[in-house]
């Protein structure tokens, strides 16, 4: 996640106005080839949906993720997208 996103992910987290979080897909299970401690590993991983979590209420997703560089960066988005909203 890159710089952008912090300042509005403080805004969200410390003001509890807003938390963004991935929620396991069961049975939607995806492999790949990581490197761990020099040795490559096959590692099985689940397929998530993001979950907002906003006065009060929670909002599932439409969209799956792997959980990689794009999952991240739609959190970030998200943040980015209420803290452009707010009006404090």
């Amino acid at each position: 996640m890159t710089g952008k996103y912090y300042k509005a992910m403080s805004w969200a987290l410390e003001g509890n106005h807003l938390r963004v979080y991935p929620e396991p897909i069961e049975g939607d299970i995806y492999t790949e080839k990581r490197t761990r401690q020099g040795k490559p590993k096959t590692v099985s991983t689940h397929k998530v949906r993001l979950v907002i979590e906003r006065e009060g209420s929670k909002h599932l997703g439409k969209f799956i993720y792997k959980q990689d560089k794009t999952m991240s960066n739609a959190i970030g988005e998200i943040y980015l997208h209420y803290y452009n909203k707010r009006t404090v």
